[in-house]
């Protein structure tokens, strides 16, 4: 089914809220310089706001629609192709792709070579399962808003402690302004191309494929983020990512 000018324009400008999140912590983590603890507490409540998107806003609905044993195996597809991706790109320098540099080093360039290429595709690569979920989610019936924030929100610390750590790395401005315009405008139109996509598809995959976004984002999450969260970082690291799921429970029983 053929996609009106209109409704393409609309999922344009939803899909781009997260990316201005994520230009926003880069822009931030370029100019500011904040201690390893604060960034640390700040991904923790995005972890959680992300979890707490996948598990009621994503996975929920992929397991009311396809069934609990075609969403549980398309969520594990998905978590497990998102960590082979990422152990790849760890041996090519981008492991510690969203570290602040304070705790853990990113790589430079003169102690490993191609390090800056596997990071830009490291973050590429983080960026893919919420464009999967959030251009799927955008086709339903109620603008997913709680899910659109929870992106958006959780983006922001994520692009600030990795710019840090570009920056502590010494990585060129020029840089990591090219890198997350081109995640951040790449990110947008997979989300354009995901909703489009969607209208072409029978009723069996879409529901898979959410699955699998959803257990790429968890992969993401777990391997991405918490480590940031928790190194060296106040002892109730657990206690913020539970505000960031509960903050994000309110906000959708409020919009509901």
């Amino acid at each position: 089914m053929l996609m009106a000018p209109d409704d393409i324009w609309v999922a344009l400008t939803l899909g781009s809220v997260p990316s201005a999140g994520l230009l926003v912590g880069a822009i931030a983590g370029a100019v500011s310089r904040l201690p390893h603890q604060r960034i640390a507490m700040a991904m923790s409540v995005g972890a959680g706001l992300l979890l707490a998107g996948v598990s009621l806003k994503v996975a929920a609905d992929a397991i009311r629609a396809a069934g609990p044993i075609a969403a549980a195996l398309s969520l594990l597809a998905g978590a497990a192709v998102f960590s082979t991706s990422n152990a790849l790109l760890g041996r090519f320098g981008a492991a510690h792709r969203k570290r602040c540099g304070e705790c853990t080093q990113q790589p430079n360039e003169a102690a490993r070579p191609g390090s800056g290429v596997a990071i830009a595709l490291g973050n590429a690569l983080d960026a893919v399962p919420e464009a999967i979920v959030l251009g799927m989610a955008l086709r339903e019936p109620v603008v997913p808003v709680a899910l659109v924030i929870a992106f958006s929100v959780g983006n922001l610390p994520v692009a600030w402690s990795s710019t840090a750590g570009m920056r502590a790395a010494g990585r060129r401005y020029s840089y990591i302004a090219l890198l997350w315009s081109a995640v951040a405008v790449g990110a947008a139109a997979a989300i354009v191309a995901g909703y489009a996509g969607l209208g072409v598809l029978g009723q069996t995959w879409p529901p898979r494929l959410q699955a699998f976004g959803a257990g790429a984002l968890v992969a993401m999450t777990v391997e991405t983020m918490i480590p940031e969260a928790v190194h060296a970082s106040p002892r109730f690291s657990g206690l913020l990512a539970a505000i960031g799921f509960g903050l994000l429970l309110c906000v959708d029983a409020t919009l509901r």
